[in-house]
């Protein structure tokens, strides 16, 4: 089908799809790898949760106890991928996409609060998991949305196909509308969340992400002719 098609060249452009290395459940194999499969849910997942926690415009970044346990989950990923194509350790589908999970899940909660203090016009200096209880039940989601993706459940293998597909989407989609309201005149000028201000940067955003994924996937074309 045209749609499962799109899909495929979507996750195409963003990763190797091994299938040894890509999840499967039931007769369906998620578009990208489990490592890529991790990140990009996480992503979604964590913005999500962001979004249902602080709707109070909360935009200062996290505090740096939290921040140290960010970074331990973003490096974590970086050291398991490299180490494991560096043949130094064993891993598995398990690892690879809780390791990737958690590390966009913590990009996810840096990038939160730079969005709402440029999109809103008015926000607060409050920050993102400021609290300890607040960092606790973020993470506490964020392990049900894991058990969920772990859990191996087959007839939810379309669900997380086209899940997956979105979360890329999404991810890069939300990072480009985050740089968009970067520039000045764009800036602060949001009284509510779906507001006339979000048309234009979004129009934008996906217009981005669109260039963006098509030149991966003439990359990614580009270098399986070269080495073939």
């Amino acid at each position: 089908m045209v749609l499962e098609s799109i899909i495929e060249k979507i996750g195409s452009s963003v990763c190797h799809q091994l299938p040894a290395r890509s999840i499967q459940l039931g007769n369906i194999i998620i578009p990208v790898c489990a490592r890529c499969h991790g990140l990009y849910i996480g992503f979604l997942a964590a913005t999500i949760i962001l979004f249902l926690m602080y709707r109070k415009r909360e935009a200062g970044l996290p505090p740096l106890w939290a921040m140290a346990i960010l970074l331990v989950f973003i490096v974590s990923t970086l050291i398991d991928g490299l180490l494991s194509y560096l043949g130094l350790m064993s891993t598995n589908n398990y690892i690879r996409f809780i390791t990737g999970f958690l590390c966009m899940a913590s990009i996810a909660a840096i990038i939160y609060p730079v969005f709402v203090f440029q999109y809103f016009q008015q926000s607060n200096n409050r920050k993102v998991l400021g609290r300890a209880k607040h960092f606790l039940l973020f993470l506490v989601l964020l392990a049900l949305v894991m058990a969920v993706n772990l859990a191996g459940i087959d007839f939810l293998g379309s669900f997380f196909y086209y899940l997956t597909a979105f979360s890329v989407l999404f991810t890069f989609f939300f990072v480009n509308l985050t740089v968009i309201f970067l520039i000045p005149p764009l800036a602060q000028k949001a009284t509510r969340l779906f507001s006339k201000h979000l048309f234009l940067p979004s129009l934008g955003a996906l217009v981005l992400t669109a260039l963006e994924l098509y030149l991966f996937y003439i990359i990614r074309l580009a270098a399986e002719r070269a080495w073939s």
